[in-house]
């Protein structure tokens, strides 16, 4: 049986004090569901939407 997450809840994560760079950690469940669209090392577009609200994370 698969567990099918459409969303959890994940962390911002800052490595150290001055790094400017961010790592977004993702959910097991949301990684482990069978729709989620991504490889394990594959690059991603990041990026801001209009309202600056949200970060959308898409395939290259």
């Amino acid at each position: 049986m698969v567990i099918m997450a459409r969303e959890g809840k994940g962390k911002v994560i800052q490595i150290s004090k001055g790094a400017r760079t961010r790592y977004v950690s993702i959910p097991a469940d949301v990684a482990g569901d069978d729709r989620f669209p991504f490889e394990t090392g594959e690059e991603v577009t990041v990026s801001i939407d209009e309202d600056g609200s949200r970060i959308v994370i898409s395939k290259k």
